[in-house]
């Protein structure tokens, strides 16, 4: 049985239809499982678009929300859910986080499953295995299998990678460009040891930092530190309506050391002045942010 997952984040709310199309692409291309990522704003439309996507999806789904697991209800097809709540068929108890690793019980439709050991990060990375697990379980892997492929699981490239040390401080990097999943990796974060988390944020795209501009703004609760760099333009063309430094002062709002810094290298430049040792800096974006920590690598 081959088993070919899609990861579908819903940024904004297109309409049912759109949705409808696209799933129905997917598994006409061969996808046998979904998961949706919703902003949570409107439970009821949030289960329109699961009941959506379940007609045309087969297998499997994960969230932990009582709404999406009642959106299920009815579906004519093979589900399994995932996710936090012991409602789920796969979940996740007694998680215990130490520094960057994370140990816990899966336990399958009220069952110990198997107890593993995650060196990776967040909550974020456990919902994540959980999706491993509740996959293996429809292929039939074993529980011993599932324990030691995670605990071999040293991350994906670009999140949360770890590039090495600038004056004393422990830079890494992630892809992450959408608020939930900065919220996600700085909550992670928020687990370890370090005495200052400073992010260098590079927006992507002008049209998403227009659109979610305040989710953008609140995302970072967890950060004692936010350097916003210019926007990464890739196919789009700035307009005028949206600029970096205004999202650097929507997120000064919310109380947080916000600041537009623009360019690498006035940003490098910043980072030799200000950084120092038990650090985090966390260089975060789609674009070639990563860069500003290659550079300080080369010298």
């Amino acid at each position: 049985m081959k088993f070919r997952p899609v990861y579908y984040m819903i940024s904004g709310w297109p309409s049912l239809e759109k949705t409808r199309e696209m799933v129905r692409r997917y598994v006409e291309h061969g996808v046998t499982a979904l998961q949706f990522d919703m902003p949570g704003a409107d439970p009821s439309r949030e289960s329109a678009f699961i009941q959506q996507g379940m007609r045309h999806a087969r297998a499997l789904y994960g969230e932990d929300y009582d709404v999406f697991m009642d959106a299920l209800r009815g579906i004519e097809r093979k589900v399994v859910t995932f996710g936090l709540s012991p409602k789920a068929d796969v979940y996740a108890e007694n998680i215990i986080h130490r520094g960057s690793s994370s140990e816990f019980d899966i336990y399958h439709r009220g069952n110990l499953f198997a107890h593993v050991t995650l060196h990776v990060p967040g909550i974020h990375n456990v919902r994540n295995a959980l999706a491993a697990t509740a996959a293996a379980i429809v292929l039939g892997v074993s529980p011993n299998a599932v324990k030691y492929g995670l605990a071999g699981f040293e991350g994906a490239g670009r999140r949360f990678d770890y590039k090495g040390k600038f004056q004393g401080a422990d830079l890494y990097d992630d892809y992450a460009h959408h608020p939930s999943e900065l919220r996600a990796l700085l909550d992670a974060v928020d687990t370890l040891d370090y005495q200052r988390t400073i992010v260098v944020f590079q927006p992507h795209t002008y049209s998403r930092t227009k659109f979610l501009f305040d989710a953008f703004g609140e995302a970072f609760t967890d950060a004692d530190e936010v350097i916003i760099a210019d926007i990464y333009a890739a196919r789009e063309s700035d307009d005028g309506t949206i600029s970096a430094a205004m999202l650097a002062d929507r997120i000064a709002k919310t109380g947080k050391s916000a600041r537009y810094v623009g360019d690498f290298n006035a940003i490098r430049s910043y980072l030799e002045k200000n950084c120092k040792a038990g650090d985090l800096l966390l260089t975060v974006g789609a674009g070639d942010v990563f860069k500003i920590g290659e550079a300080f690598l080369e010298n």
